[in-house]
């Protein structure tokens, strides 16, 4: 006969931990956890159970402490392996929470709790193939672990088996009624599903409020202190501010805003940073890091601040700033960029739109009121990573590939979870009304058999052959590149492009879009309407399949669309954040003039705020030729990045990169660079003369340059050659004594 096996009594300090956090009583189970540390000595479990009240508390900081101080004691313990791989998730050390996880499901591959945060690490990790297998082995534990089950449907709607998703995900709610983050995931996935309506999401925004309202409140203190003068604190809030879709957006806006109407505080959600981060820390006025803090402290520092306008970036996605703008952190609350829906919240008054995204008649789609810009509801700058590329010869507009392949290339580079049957079948009737042609697919992990298998099997059971798609992986250094071998791109329904289409148009390749009956499905349209390219935004499937024909009939034409929209965007209202940022301030005093008196004039928008300090355009143009005279080129580039964040197409920079090349004796680019220069200010005697200068110098033929001349500026070379090289400061305008004449682009 087996002994019976029984399970060893747990200390009463350890029990109670473990009933005080189940019951939610986080701060109490923290105490007793403590207590059963000094009470007990070092234990697994005692460190277990702070560590997760700590980051139930949101304390993540300290867990991880928590974490590294176990794990001194205890190496090989599970729980607090697996426990502990999520917190350095959550703190952003996601090589080390790998490695902590891995060790785990390899001890015990019989870990659920292991492998749902494994497959968490694996779709923060953009892993998506790898994360699908790892929900698969959560789920063969246990098939109704709510987290589980939303993880697995994530994964699905990252490797492209969107029609796969709605299900689980629906259950994932159904077993976890209260779990925010499962209802969050919700919403974000019923923007791919044909059948979602507007209302909808409106409806279901509504009951994610409602889970809200039913936790922990904040309320307002009546008597803390009001800001009752100077220019209006704008907070922006966000777990995207980095190298990520949104930034695209946000950096030209702050940049381009008014020092005297507007003071900006940039609050961070994300525990990492990077380049851009820094960019966007250097704009603002303050820049306040809010990872890992509770929902109180969070409530706490913003309400401390005394903004007068609070704007919400991320709506239901990723760390959103939601939960704690629903305690009402500023007078006035918006949203705008992060989700393209309503957020469903009470506490937020207004949604920033346009009229092309939210047509009259849309309103009932919000929770909100909506402010519509004239134009477009954003501006957008390629290359925020690393502007002064955008001069450079691998990021111009090229003719149409078609011209050198002789076959059409469709195109897509959005998320596998964009391409959804219905998008399928609409590229395939293209496909079949143009023979000759044939799609490219760019997308993550497609180089992976996990994801492209079942992504080639759909495109073959709507009727795609094969053969005709070319599949290419996503990398960072490919975001606008693929577009070189791109003829037309196809946007995906319902859930458009945003920032690929922007990419899309920026590097010339037309986007034919299906505009539908909610913002999601006409952020395309908007863009397009920012070209005035309407005729590219479609009302119905047939329009979408006749209009992409039409321009694969005519290469020629098609050529000559793609080598004039990069002038169109770059002049329209898509690429003009001034224009932008002047409405945005006048919605923001509307807003706030119920609350408070606010000053209204304008100071000057003759340049840009970084540093903690205005900085006029003269000034920048004085620290650019000192610099360049310095040969200082490490500071040169970087204050040059900095210009471009408020001035993105201006001649000053190509100008002073040929000076850095032609100083470290790379002739080519030297030359090409000035050529850049003297077509963004034709009219600038001194480029001219700097460039025939250096053509003499270089032993370059000079024929083309004195024939332009003659031609377009009736100007003879030899008449301008008199006058010699000019210097860094004739050529910058900088006389002593006078002020800095540096026109805009296109001057």
């Amino acid at each position: 006969m087996k002994p019976i096996q029984i399970a060893p009594k747990l200390p009463r300090q350890i029990d109670k931990a473990r009933t005080l956090y189940q019951a939610g009583q986080y701060r109490a189970a923290l105490r007793e956890a403590e207590k059963a540390e000094q009470i007990l000595g070092k234990r697994a479990d005692a460190s277990y159970w702070q560590m997760a009240a700590r980051l139930a508390l949101e304390d993540t900081k300290k867990a991880g402490e928590i974490l590294r101080d176990g794990l001194q004691h205890f190496p090989d313990d599970i729980e607090l392996m697996s426990l502990g791989g999520f917190v350095l998730l959550r703190n952003g050390e996601h090589q080390q929470a790998k490695r902590l996880l891995q060790r785990c499901v390899d001890i015990d591959p019989g870990s659920l709790s292991a492998w749902v945060h494994f497959t968490a690490l694996l779709l923060e990790l953009r892993e998506p193939a790898a994360a699908k297998e790892a929900a698969l082995k959560a789920l063969a534990i246990n098939p109704d672990e709510a987290t589980a089950v939303c993880n697995y449907a994530i994964a699905l709607k990252e490797t492209g088996e969107m029609g796969e998703v709605m299900a689980p995900l629906r259950k994932a709610v159904k077993l976890a009624p209260r779990n925010l983050a499962i209802r969050a995931n919700l919403l974000f996935a019923m923007l791919f599903a044909q059948e979602t309506t507007a209302l909808d999401l409106l409806r279901e925004a509504k009951a994610y409020e409602a889970l809200l309202l039913a936790g922990p409140r904040f309320p307002r203190d009546d008597n803390a202190p009001k800001r009752t003068s100077g220019p209006i604190r704008l907070g922006l809030i966000s777990n995207d501010l980095m190298r990520h879709a949104c930034s695209y957006f946000v950096l030209p806006l702050i940049a381009n805003l008014d020092r005297a109407r507007v003071e900006v505080v940039a609050f961070s959600l994300h525990p990492l940073s990077d380049h851009v981060t820094e960019k966007i820390r250097l704009h603002a006025n303050q820049f306040i890091e809010l990872a890992g803090k509770s929902t109180a402290d969070i409530v706490e520092i913003v309400r401390n601040e005394q903004l007068d306008v609070l704007i919400d970036l991320g709506g239901h996605t990723g760390t959103s700033p939601l939960p704690y703008m629903v305690h009402g952190l500023a007078p006035v609350q918006m949203t705008w960029l992060g989700y393209p829906g309503s957020t469903g919240l009470k506490s937020i008054q207004y949604r920033i739109s346009d009229w092309t995204c939210d047509p009259e008649g849309f309103e009932p789609h919000y929770a909100e009121t909506l402010l519509r810009a004239p134009g477009v509801f954003c501006t957008y700058a390629p290359l925020i990573h690393s502007p002064l590329k955008a001069y450079g010869p691998t990021y111009r507009v090229r003719e149409t590939p078609a011209l050198r392949t002789g076959t059409i290339t469709f195109g897509s580079c959005n998320n596998l979870g964009k391409v959804t049957d219905q998008t399928v079948a609409l590229w395939r009737t293209v496909l079949e009304r143009c023979p000759n042609s044939q799609l490219l697919i760019e997308a993550r992990d497609i180089d992976s058999e996990a994801v492209r298998a079942p992504l080639l099997t759909r495109l073959t059971q709507a009727g795609i052959d094969p053969d005709r798609v070319v599949c290419v992986p996503r990398q960072a250094a490919n975001q606008y590149l693929t577009y070189h071998d791109i003829d037309i791109v196809l946007d995906t329904v319902p859930l458009t492009g945003g920032t690929t289409t922007c990419d899309a148009l920026w590097m010339g390749v037309p986007v034919v879009t299906l505009a539908g009956s909610a913002f999601h499905s006409r952020m395309s349209a908007s863009f397009l309407h920012a070209l005035g390219l309407d005729g590219l935004s479609c009302r119905n499937e047939e329009e979408y399949v006749d209009v992409a024909v039409q321009l694969a009939a005519d290469i020629g034409q098609l050529n000559d669309l793609r080598l004039s929209l990069r002038q169109r965007f770059e002049q329209g209202p898509l690429a003009d954040g001034a224009a932008f940022a002047r409405w945005l301030e006048d919605q923001l005093t509307e807003a706030v003039r119920p609350h408070r008196q606010v000053d209204s004039t304008p100071g000057s928008h003759d340049g840009v705020y970084f540093s903690d300090t205005w900085h006029t355009m003269a000034e920048i143009v004085i620290a650019i030729a000192g610099l360049l005279e310095a040969g200082r080129y490490v500071e040169l580039r970087a204050l040059l990045e900095t210009f471009c964040a408020k001035w993105p197409r201006h001649w000053i920079v190509p100008y002073a990169l040929a000076e850095i090349e032609h100083r470290n004796g790379q002739h080519e680019a030297a030359v090409d660079y000035l050529m850049e220069s003297v077509g963004l200010r034709p009219y600038h005697l001194p480029l001219y003369r700097l460039l025939s200068a250096r053509l003499d110098e270089y032993q370059y033929d000079k024929g083309m340059l004195g024939e332009f001349m003659l031609q377009q500026l009736g100007v003879p070379l030899a008449l301008v050659e008199q006058q010699g090289a000019p210097t860094v400061l004739e050529v910058l305008g900088i006389n002593v004594g006078q002020p800095v004449r540096a026109e805009p682009a296109h001057a």
